[in-house]
């Protein structure tokens, strides 16, 4: 018996989201539909493709071989759809997006207003959380994050660089020859173990680096740096920060970046998303954003 081409689609978004819940929701169908198609490519085919359990669902080693065979196909097949069907109109659907929330509100929020007014058709779903999501498994088509992206199934793009610096409010009165004289100041700490930690530093070149480890202490530590900004903003003590939440406390007069020379490298933010084969609205999203930045930058 012939494997019904849309049966196979639909096994091929189970497989890849682990699910039959999130592969109903990507696909826009009932759960009943998606166990249908499923049960019955397994019919077809007269082998069994998946193990489900009550959270997830996995291949067999024959689903594997097979998921392996079809899955590109697959996928050049939807590009190529959704190619003619957006080239003959407006780009339109929801894109999902999620980010933490202080990159978000600074990084993502004053962009998405021009890039909804260029492009009326499209809606966003914004998931801003400091939580690890998924994006194969809950659907999510593109996410802002900072720091190195370790899973092997993701795409990222360079969006900014995202070094940190060490700022503290106007008026706090810091007066140092040397960067080592701000340990007998207090910190705002973030997400140390106990009142102490050491931080380490660096200035110049390639060529000429110098570092310097300073043992830092305070009464407060967060875990979130929009709460980091408010406490040093307050006269709390100095905070170690990503470079973009100084920028935004300078422009407002709350926070001066102290020692500017030195920082702690990081890396980039990135914008990562789940697979080259995007659709178009996503694909215009990734592009408007990193044009965006490229040219502040």
């Amino acid at each position: 018996m012939r494997a019904d081409k849309d049966n196979i689609a639909t096994f091929v978004e189970v497989v890849r989201r682990h699910s039959l819940s999130a592969a109903a929701r990507h696909l826009g169908f009932p759960k009943s539909t998606v166990s249908r198609r499923l049960a019955r490519l397994e019919e077809q085919l007269g082998t069994k493709l998946v193990h489900r359990d009550a959270r997830r669902v996995k291949a067999t080693s024959e689903g594997s071989r097979f998921y392996d065979s079809v899955v590109d196909a697959v996928d050049a097949l939807n590009t190529a759809v959704a190619m003619i069907e957006e080239s003959t109109t407006e780009p339109k659907g929801t894109i999902r997006v999620t980010a933490p929330g202080d990159l978000g509100r600074l990084l993502l929020i004053p962009q998405f207003a021009a890039f909804l007014e260029r492009y009326p058709d499209i809606s966003l779903d914004l998931i801003f959380t400091n939580r690890f999501v998924d994006l194969v498994q809950e659907g999510v088509d593109l996410a802002l994050r900072a720091g190195r992206v370790t899973e092997p199934n993701l795409i990222a793009r360079n969006l900014l660089p995202s070094d940190f610096r060490l700022a503290a409010h106007p008026e706090s009165g810091i007066q140092c020859a040397d960067i080592t004289e701000l340990e007998q100041y207090p910190f705002v700490l973030y997400q140390g173990r106990g009142r102490t930690q050491v931080i380490r530093l660096e200035t110049g070149s390639d060529e000429r680096q110098e570092s310097v480890e300073l043992t830092v202490s305070g009464r407060v530590n967060v875990d979130d740096y929009s709460a980091m900004v408010e406490l040093v903003a307050a006269g709390q003590g100095i905070g170690l920060m990503p470079e973009i939440h100084i920028a935004e406390g300078e422009r407002a007069g709350r926070l001066v970046a102290i020692f500017p020379d030195w920082s702690l490298p990081s890396p980039p933010i990135h914008l990562v998303y789940p697979t080259r084969q995007l659709p178009e609205r996503v694909r215009l999203l990734i592009n408007f954003l990193c044009n965006a930045f490229a040219t502040q930058a």
